[in-house]
């Protein structure tokens, strides 16, 4: 392993907290090393641990190919992927990924109009530095030398705050546009500038991500909702030209109304909030928020042609559903479950009758609710339904039979529409 540029760093000097590094992450190294290979905790295990933070995740890296890898750890491994394929070790609840050096020599590679559809072709630790994205993701730990191994500069990268690209923009942006989403990602959650030239380089690259498949799109999305500085991470899309990409209706109505941006950053802080203080987050929610944009008009364009409420919400959401497939593929699941949340939105208008029951146990309500008084930010007419959810929450059976059932309530017309 000769390479010029390698930096290594001793315990001394990187004072990486090697003791957050999970047991099982040792042991699959200590393994693939006994058997006489090289393997290394890499990545962002690594940055994010000499940056302070607590990563979930432990990839590791080594020269053992995928079929090694699974001869090794002999029914506790599956490989995976034919873009990449990896090993999948599986240590009690969680999964590990090992990924096998890439190499920088021609063979089981497609490249197609400069983007890279399979890759796996396999090398040395130095070379598959190279081919990593980001300077601060080039980084090696060797847990039993207790080195840093930096091929790209990241430590120096890390210490100035700045996020670098290994390589030439134009062509590793166009072998995988995802990257410039990841860059955003890393800017907002690590706090890591975006130098002018990145920034102009992602716009004059952005229209790439159109050949990217909308599934990978959507999985990035979610990554990007979940990052725990979305707000941060939403202005930089915008600014780069990277959210009317992935959500061009949203984005227009957005820039057009103050109402509906404000919304969007509302929704982002609950969220950010939330990741903020360790509660629950999912992406149901989320996209729901940004897809409610396109919803609105469509609803009331039905409702305006006499169609009614329920049909008309579910109509508009199948169509909202159908429009985004262009941009980003939503999983089924998670399209139930936004059909879900904005069904009970009518439901909120009932505050009386055994139908607060059911509204109460429903398995969306949590998150339905968090969206109504998202929606009573902006709109007061909703203040009576929140104050009755918000209420009701925090009653017993019995006060809440008393409070829907207790006195006569004057029987009226309730409008169902949103």
């Amino acid at each position: 392993m000769l390479n010029q540029n390698l930096i290594t760093y001793n315990k001394s000097e990187h004072r990486l907290p090697s003791g957050e590094i999970s047991p099982a992450t040792k042991k699959i190294i200590d393994k693939l090393v006994d058997h006489g290979f090289e393997a290394y905790l890499v990545g962002g295990a690594v940055r994010d641990l000499l940056l302070g933070l607590h990563p979930k995740d432990f990839d590791i890296a080594t020269d053992a190919t995928p079929e090694d890898i699974k001869r090794i750890f002999k029914g506790k491994c599956r490989i995976i992927g034919r873009r990449f394929r990896l090993a999948h070790i599986y240590m009690g609840n969680s999964i590990y990924e090992v990924a096998t050096f890439r190499g920088s020599d021609p063979g089981d590679r497609v490249v197609k109009q400069g983007q890279i559809i399979r890759d796996n072709v396999f090398g040395t630790v130095d070379q598959d530095a190279i081919r990593r994205d980001f300077s601060c993701n080039a980084l090696y730990y060797d847990m039993h030398e207790e080195t840093i191994l930096d091929f790209a500069a990241g430590v120096h990268d890390l210490k100035k705050g700045e996020l670098k690209l290994i390589g030439n923009p134009n062509k590793r942006f166009i072998e995988d546009p995802v990257r410039m989403l990841r860059a955003v990602r890393f800017h907002a959650k690590l706090g890591l500038a975006l130098t002018d030239s990145m920034r102009q380089d992602i716009i004059n690259n952005r229209h790439h991500l159109h050949k990217v498949p909308t599934a990978r799109l959507f999985d990035e999305a979610v990554k990007m909702f979940h990052c725990g500085n979305m707000e941060i991470a939403y202005y930089a899309l915008s600014e780069l030209q990277l959210f009317n990409i992935l959500l061009p209706v949203a984005a227009k109505i957005a820039n057009q109304q103050e109402q509906w941006h404000d919304f969007l950053i509302q929704a982002f802080r609950n969220t950010d909030h939330r990741l903020k203080n360790g509660l629950s987050v999912t992406p149901v929610f989320l996209t729901a928020c940004v897809m409610w944009l396109e919803f609105i008009p469509i609803y009331h364009t039905l409702l305006d042609k006499g169609t009614n409420s329920h049909d008309a919400l579910h109509e508009a959401t199948t169509l909202v559903m159908t429009n985004q497939r262009d941009y980003l593929m939503i999983p089924k699941a998670i399209q139930n479950g936004i059909r879900q949340m904005w069904t009970l939105q009518l439901r909120f208008k009932k505050m009386s009758g055994k139908g607060v029951y059911s509204t109460l146990h429903h398995p969306r309500f949590r998150a339905a609710y968090d969206f109504l008084l998202l929606r009573n930010l902006s709109n007061s007419e909703l203040s009576q339904q929140a104050e009755f959810w918000t209420n009701i929450q925090n009653m017993s059976p019995e006060g809440i039979k008393s409070l829907i059932f207790g006195k006569k309530v004057k029987r009226q017309k309730i409008n169902y529409e949103l």
